[in-house]
């Protein structure tokens, strides 16, 4: 497949890899990368901003989706349908745009906070601040406070009744996998809960949901 790139660049590959014309300069790394033709893809949370991102075409114009109430999204008055132009100086182009997100985040994560959106038709950058929570140590994700923050961050906000929970409700391992017993009680209220529920017959939530409950059991033993 790689071979092929490189002696045809002009041939648009099945499956939305790179092409002369795409979007994408490089492979994206994941099979889920969005799809450069696709009439709109979402990207469900912009990190902590509190947000979500709707990719349209051309590949790709930002829209803000969703905002989470009291989120740094929120607060600094960001608004759903605006569009995007930047944010801190850079525009969407050459990756995979959560890649690009991600990195964007990770940089005010370790510097000052400051995510700031150049919006269509606004005057002045729109300013969110979320957490300074410094730069990973070089042995991360072990002995890196940051790393522990973020661990314990996503826990607080998944164990909230209104969160989602991830495929088939993964996310109750996510909170067994922090081996704080205080994560242990949404987990718990999750597990009866199944008791009263008529359950899915299909076989990918069966399975992906069937690991933190035997978890749950091996780490309780609550019958």
């Amino acid at each position: 497949m790689t071979t092929s790139i490189r002696i045809f660049p002009t041939l648009l590959l099945i499956g939305g890899l790179a092409s002369a014309q795409s979007f994408y300069k490089e492979l994206p790394l994941f099979s889920t990368a969005p799809g450069e033709e696709t009439s709109v893809n979402t990207i469900a949370r912009f990190g902590p901003v509190g947000m979500a991102n709707e990719l349209h075409q051309p590949a790709f114009t930002m829209w803000i989706g969703d905002i989470e109430p009291g989120s740094p999204a929120a607060t600094a008055g960001l608004k759903k349908g605006q569009i995007i132009e930047s944010i801190n100086g850079e525009a969407l182009k050459d990756i995979d745009p959560r890649i690009q997100l991600g990195s964007i985040i990770e940089k005010a994560e370790a510097k000052d906070g400051v995510v700031s959106f150049a919006v269509k038709g606004e005057a002045a950058p729109v300013i969110a601040r979320i957490p300074v929570l410094g730069a990973y140590s070089k042995t991360w994700p072990l002995n890196c406070p940051k790393s522990e923050m973020i661990v314990r961050g996503f826990a607080d906000y998944v164990s909230k009744p209104e969160s989602p929970k991830g495929f088939a409700d993964a996310g109750m391992l996510f909170l067994l996998s922090t081996g704080d017993d205080k994560d242990l009680a949404p987990v718990k209220a999750w597990v009866h809960g199944l008791a009263k529920e008529k359950q899915t017959g299909y076989a990918w939530h069966i399975g992906f949901g069937g690991i933190p409950l035997c978890e749950y059991y091996l780490r309780t033993g609550d019958p």
